[in-house]
């Protein structure tokens, strides 16, 4: 279905176009009508699908710009979330010629310049539940005239940790704010509590493939002392001009980086070591292409949408079949395809088994052979 049969303003429809987006997915098809109706939903589709347009298409489309006050917010459980959000909404303001004013409020930065945005009264805020609460007890914010609340990776934002800025954000809607929860995942007590944050609760559930079924995914039994090495080697042999390589440890992407670097290969490091700023640099110069090798821990597996990415390389597997499911997504956005590999010890290779019942996906055992990935033949294929 177009984006013409939506509902959507012409200036949006033409916004989108300009951008090369004419034909709405899935999630986007039901969602965006639904939104529109002001009716609070809960957005379920898998990584990937089109969810961010799919909620922020229909705040663009009711926010009226004669009113100089906040009437949308959208918070995340990230920084570097909240920013790609933030950028996302700019754009389509900006190609669509919109007169909206977008804000981002995250922590972890100064915060002089975001009260300098905050005096131009933007409609719409972007950010991260601390940084809201702190301008709203300052009496830099104000939240009563809020149409829209979003809740954005819904499963890391309703968790205890976080649970009492999102209360006292959640304070300030009122019976006619609208509530958007979104996340790839459905979980049993965040929908609970969502259904207590907006009793009227619609549920929106694409019935596809928890990942998308271009995704090849692969894994390779090596020595743990091993990896960096093959990391290197598998970045070679496939000229992949994007790679995320994923770790646990802030310390294991301190120590690959310089001999990945030492090789000739042009690397980012963003874990939670970093401060904000170097994280959001190291972001920006993957997004770009100045850096063919992002290595991350899983800070940037859930939400980022990067262009381009051609291969994930799991260095630490997962120990979670849904950290999987996240990382993987990173990959094959859209219905493009895609490759993961997971260096796996033997004794990890248990966690193949897991990935592939739990996801109901086929994981294939590889070899490095000559400089060449081929199927290992002296294992069986998982799945």
């Amino acid at each position: 279905m177009l984006f013409t049969d939506l509902g959507l303003s012409q200036e949006l429809v033409h916004g989108l176009s300009h951008a090369g987006l004419n034909t709405a997915l899935p999630i986007q098809v039901q969602a965006i009508p639904l939104l529109l109706d002001r009716q609070s939903a809960m957005l379920i589709s898998r990584t990937g699908s089109g969810k961010t347009l799919a909620y922020l298409l229909p705040v663009l489309a009711k926010l009226d710009p004669a009113k100089p006050l906040v009437q949308a917010v959208v918070l995340a459980p990230t920084h570097e979330l909240a920013m790609q959000i933030y950028r996302v909404a700019a754009n389509v303001v900006q190609q669509s010629g919109l007169d909206v004013r977008v804000q981002a409020l995250i922590g972890g930065v100064a915060s002089k310049r975001q009260l300098e945005g905050l005096k131009k009264k933007p409609q719409l805020i972007v950010g991260s539940a601390g940084r809201i609460v702190h301008f709203l007890e300052l009496k830099k914010l104000k939240l009563a005239q809020m149409d829209w609340l979003v809740f954005d990776e819904t499963d890391r934002l309703l968790v205890e940790d976080k649970l009492k800025n999102i209360q006292r954000i959640a304070q300030a809607k009122s019976a006619l704010t609208t509530c958007v929860f979104v996340s790839a995942t459905k979980d049993p007590r965040t929908t609970r509590i969502a259904q207590e944050l907006a009793p009227d609760l619609r549920l929106v559930e694409v019935d596809e493939e928890q990942i998308n079924p271009a995704i090849r995914h692969t894994y390779l039994i090596c020595e743990q002392r091993d990896k960096t090495d093959l990391v290197r080697k598998i970045v070679r042999s496939l000229q992949s001009a994007r790679t995320l390589v994923f770790v646990h440890r802030g310390s294991t992407a301190q120590d690959m980086v310089p001999k990945l670097t030492y090789h000739g290969l042009h690397v980012a490091d963003l874990h939670g070591a970093h401060d904000k700023l170097a994280r959001q640099k190291a972001l920006e110069v993957f997004r770009r292409g100045q850096s063919q090798i992002l290595v991350a821990s899983d800070i940037a597996a859930r939400g980022l949408d990067i262009d381009g990415v051609e291969l994930v390389i799991n260095f630490d597997a997962p120990s979670q079949s849904r950290d999987y499911l996240h990382r993987a997504g990173r990959t094959g956005r859209g219905e493009a395809p895609g490759l993961v590999i997971t260096l796996v010890t033997k004794a990890e290779e248990r966690l193949m088994q897991r990935y592939a019942h739990d996801l109901d996906i086929v994981v294939q055992p590889v070899v490095l052979i000559r400089g060449r990935l081929e199927q290992d033949a002296t294992r069986d294929t998982t799945g």
